[in-house]
């Protein structure tokens, strides 16, 4: 299988974990099953590896300026020690990446979606180009040096705190540099819907660090999660997936992110998507439910009353319902809970209906937040 590997990859092959490839990288997709790992993650806790993500710094007298030009949401309202999600847009309003902000005293942090880190690369040198930011900033890309690993679950706090890392007191959507010398970067995030907290640290810690918290495997049950599971709990909350769900062709509104949006400040991609707004929805993302036998999955159509109005973007068994779950773009006349739908799955339609997302209810500020 070709492809980049994570510092990690010797050691999930000795765990015994199946490996697919994803954003150019080959990745562990599931180690004991993904049925398995994703309850673990609900009911204990999970430990990923996420190193194929992308980890942007953004430097220089004018990296602040930079970053609120470019991004969506308004990076001004950060603190020093947050975290915020914003789009990445083209100047036509297309959404080129979604993406967490980092920001710090001096500079910011981007972590970019694995697929999209060239591509976002590009059109960040190329913004950093114009004579305004010309030798006022710098666009670094540190990922290349740096492992990600992510805990999630119930009992993550616990884990973090026996391990040693005190970052109890965190606040969601917030971050601490921790080391001698402030090289690991831990944040309470996550895209699973629980409770969380992911590392950012040098690639030459990475196996340190996995064989220090799976140290605690046998007294509170982390075990190791892939990302087959990782989809399935991001499903259950309703969250988007790049290049599923969302892309270049498809608008904040229409994908319910909106809120990421803020038209009030100037950035790049801000008059089309005002234009966008103006039109009014086409399209919304929905999530459905399986009502009758079948999988539905990216791709499939998706009719009302036997009309042809939209197509499934993900979708999957939820392990937590045990029932069939998706999400799909229907034309906005019939984007209502409780409209009953055909899924079409291999030319035979399933009863399915919209309901309310997410579709299990989200823990993430299930410890007291400051």
């Amino acid at each position: 299988m070709a492809g980049n590997v994570t510092p990690l990859a010797a050691i999930h092959r000795l765990l015994g974990a199946r490996f697919t490839e994803f954003g150019g990288w080959e990745m562990p997709v599931q180690y004991t099953g993904i049925i398995d790992e994703h309850l673990a993650v609900r009911q204990r806790c999970g430990l990923f590896d996420l190193s194929h993500m992308g980890e942007v710094e953004i430097r220089g007298p004018m990296a602040l300026e930079f970053v609120q030009e470019v991004l969506s949401n308004d990076v001004l309202k950060l603190t020093p020690g947050r975290v915020q999600y914003s789009l990445l847009c083209n100047e036509m309003g297309g959404i080129l990446d979604d993406l967490l902000v980092y920001r710090h005293q001096d500079y910011v942090t981007l972590v970019v979606n694995a697929s999209n880190t060239d591509k976002d690369l590009d059109w960040l040198r190329q913004v950093a180009l114009r004579p305004r930011y010309q030798g006022k900033v710098e666009i670094l890309n540190v990922g290349e040096e740096r492992a990600i690993l992510a805990v999630q679950g119930p009992l993550a706090p616990k884990v973090m705190q026996v391990v040693g890392l005190d970052v109890l007191d965190l606040p969601y959507m917030a971050f601490r540099l921790l080391g001698r010398q402030g090289e690991l970067m831990v944040s309470r995030t996550g895209y699973t819907g629980e409770v969380g907290y992911e590392l950012y640290l040098p690639a030459a810690d990475a196996v340190t660090w996995w064989e220090r918290f799976m140290g605690v495997k046998e007294s509170i049950g982390i075990q190791p999660v892939g990302l087959g599971a990782r989809d399935t709990l991001r499903l259950e909350m309703g969250y988007t997936l790049y290049g599923n769900d969302i892309d270049e062709t498809t608008n904040p509104w229409e994908a319910g992110i909106g809120w990421a949006v803020k038209l009030d400040k100037e950035f790049i991609g801000r008059e089309a998507l005002l234009q966008t707004k103006a039109q009014g929805l086409q399209r919304c993302l929905v999530g459905f439910r399986v009502d009758g036998r079948g999988i539905a999955r990216p791709g499939y159509p998706v009719q009302v009353s036997d009309e042809l109005k939209g197509e499934v973007t993900s979708g999957c068994i939820s392990p937590s319902l045990d029932k069939a779950i998706g999400l799909a773009y229907l034309d906005h006349t019939c984007a209502e809970e409780g409209t009953l739908l055909e899924v079409i799955v291999r030319g035979k339609a399933v009863a399915a209906q919209i309901v309310s997302l997410p579709f299990v209810p989200s823990r993430v500020r299930d410890v007291v937040d400051s």
